[in-house]
């Protein structure tokens, strides 16, 4: 059925999987942070049990269900096919956060008035609010032209309106529609971790910025799929599998030598830290089973043509240049 336009300025996809603890946190502090007219796609991934399309405020709430629990690239992408192209920004919110007063707005006024800047970030804090989340302080810090002064605190409404920045996290991101539909969206071969790291790369092959937003802020938990030890084993196994593909994908030079490095020289580094149980390492088998999760995949590593092809394949089926694409309609229904 064809997409209508009910001039929503954002469409925010936020995906539930085992989110009783954290919805009722995260669409409250949504609705009462924001004065946006947006669209909110909620979406039933795995054991919710009080997920409802209503009104609330400016928001427009339309709740749906996956046909099986998927990963984070999956979920997000079922979603953002039922996004308006009317719509000409989108966000990605994850289930675990709390949003701090206008952070969608200074978001999208970061966008409006630097039209360079293809996706922004809001500066994370961690779920109390008392410290800066730990993941994205580490992945600030790395940037290319971090300066300590990015994380001091500020309220000034003549404080720096951004920071540009080589990748963001997906907590909390605010993209253009144009920009998507060119990049395609989240790679399912990352399934969940580094999915937003391989956006963040294909955003800047189109000569558009990143940024984070010092005066847009939200609080985040970091791990709400991630309680148990088992999970946490899992997130860990995943994160070292999919870093290690993004790693490749981003380095240059010869894909056979770069796997190499990352699988041999850097597991074997790796490896050790766990057998040592050095500061930040993972457990022993969460290590090996990440990096015995790559050997099936070999082949797609080492050839950026086969990587290509089957990213090409993965569009195709999706029908995302159809998508990307299709005229608008003023029957558009973003439930169906």
């Amino acid at each position: 059925k064809p997409v209508s336009c009910r001039g929503w300025d954002v469409a925010i996809i936020i995906v539930a999987y085992e989110g009783d603890a954290w919805i009722p946190s995260c669409m409250e502090s949504l609705q009462t942070s924001t004065n946006i007219n947006a669209l909110v796609l909620l979406v039933d991934n795995k054991d919710n049990t009080d997920l409802k399309s209503e009104k609330l405020g400016t928001l427009t709430v339309n709740c749906f269900k996956t046909p099986h629990p998927m990963g984070f690239a999956d979920a997000n992408n079922f979603a953002l096919m039922k996004v308006p192209l009317s719509v000409p920004y989108i966000s990605f919110l994850n289930q675990d956060t709390i949003s701090q007063k206008h952070w969608l707005e200074e978001g999208l006024e970061c966008l409006r008035q630097n039209p360079q800047i293809g996706a922004v970030s809001p500066m994370l804090k961690n779920y109390q609010g008392t410290n800066w989340d730990h993941d994205f302080q580490n992945s600030l810090c790395n940037q290319p032209d971090f300066k300590e002064k990015w994380l001091e605190e500020t309220t000034s409404t003549v404080a720096t309106q951004h920071h540009i920045v080589d990748d963001i996290p997906a907590t909390a991101m605010i993209i253009r529609t144009e920009i998507i539909k060119q990049t395609g969206p989240f790679d399912p071969f990352f399934g969940s971790y580094y999915e937003d790291y391989d956006l963040c790369m294909r955003i800047r092959k189109l000569n558009s910025q990143l940024a984070v937003c010092p005066l847009s802020k939200i609080f985040h938990y970091s791990g709400s799929i991630s309680q148990s030890p088992e999970a946490r084993k899992r997130r860990s196994r995943w994160v070292i599998r999919n870093r290690t593909i993004h790693k490749i994908r981003k380095s240059q030079g010869p894909r056979l030598i770069l796997l190499w490095n990352f699988m041999i020289l850097e597991a074997a580094i790796q490896i050790t830290r766990s057998i040592l149980k050095t500061p930040s390492s993972s457990p022993f088998r969460s290590v090996m089973m990440g990096y015995i999760d790559l050997i099936p995949v070999i082949p797609r590593l080492i050839s950026k043509t086969l990587d290509l092809k089957k990213w090409n394949e993965f569009l195709k089926n999706i029908c995302w240049q159809s998508f990307a694409t299709k005229p608008l309609f003023s029957n558009e229904d973003p439930t169906r």
